[in-house]
């Protein structure tokens, strides 16, 4: 069986990044751009509604839930159209991705398409997004079921289930990481019959991607306290900084500030750090056990 370093797998991402600079740059200007136009589609048609919600969950630490339900069905129509515009963005990026590692040699045009591959990605995630929620609605409605059983024995089962569904859809989501590359690969939507890809690597794909998740979270945390510690200095006052990269999404004229602006520039850069740091693991992890079934050797580079 090939084996890889989970260690050195959670920092590919990293590596990512650091071998392809220019691309990185050029990824994270179109998600800015694509930030503001979206920002500026959803406040156009839901601005007051989208401002008053965002402004209820953070005014209130404990918001009630039927209040919460009535603000969010106030903006289902803005997320039903924020659905296709997800699934074309994740598309193109994941599409993207997959050819940075996979195709390297491919490089025109920053390895952003629009083709028949970025359709294929959008449909994997898809499913794959509708398989773990499944399991998760499943879970939690058996979870619901046993709790209404009452007493003690009612809870524990219920409490084992939402338990065992969680770790169902941690399973899964691991089992199931190899899809996307392995679609990218073969040209063909690929989902249940990536698991072969996957068998007996459980562990050490979970350490990989865990280690990378904290490594993102600790990468934005430090771009937020030098971007707070810049603010700070320039203002001098922690609360008006902490405005200050909050946008206003109430209107168009309240959006269009240089506190917007800088959040929607800040918003691309995340979103292309995230998605390298913590999916970039995935196919270059496939990459390598693919070359190590096979007997090869990697070309130098991503």
């Amino acid at each position: 069986m090939s084996k890889f370093s989970a260690s050195d797998a959670a920092f590919s991402g990293f590596r990512l990044v650091r071998e392809n600079l220019k691309t990185v740059a050029i990824w994270a200007g179109l998600m800015t751009v694509l930030s503001i136009l979206s920002n500026t589609v959803a406040i156009q048609f839901f601005g007051p509604k989208l401002g008053a919600f965002l402004n209820y969950i953070s005014d209130n630490s404990s918001p009630d839930p039927d209040e919460l339900m009535r603000r969010m069905a106030d903006l289902a129509p803005m997320m039903l159209w924020s659905l296709p515009y997800s699934l074309l963005v994740n598309g193109v990026i994941f599409a993207a991705l997959n050819r940075l590692v996979l195709r390297h040699q491919d490089s025109r045009l920053a390895y952003l398409r629009l083709g028949m591959d970025e359709v294929r990605q959008a449909a994997v995630w898809l499913l794959a997004s509708l398989v773990l929620m499944g399991v998760l609605f499943l879970g939690s409605a058996l979870s619901g079921f046993l709790a209404g059983l009452g007493g003690p024995t009612g809870a524990f089962l219920a409490l084992l289930c939402a338990v065992g569904s969680l770790g169902a859809m941690v399973y899964l989501a691991v089992r199931l990481s190899f899809a996307s590359a392995a679609t990218f690969e073969t040209g063909r939507i690929t989902l249940f019959r990536s698991l072969p890809e996957t068998k007996g690597q459980f562990w050490p794909l979970l350490g990989a991607y865990l280690l990378a998740g904290v490594m993102s979270v600790i990468v934005i945390l430090l771009i937020w306290m030098i971007v707070y510690a810049i603010g700070l200095v320039a203002s001098g006052d922690f609360a008006a900084t902490g405005k200050m990269m909050r946008a206003d999404t109430s209107s168009l004229k309240a959006y269009f500030t240089p506190a917007g602006i800088v959040q929607a520039l800040f918003s691309g850069v995340f979103s292309v750090l995230t998605t390298l740091i913590v999916f970039g693991p995935a196919p270059s992890i496939y990459r390598e056990l693919k070359e190590g079934r096979a007997g090869g050797s990697a070309d130098g580079g991503w």
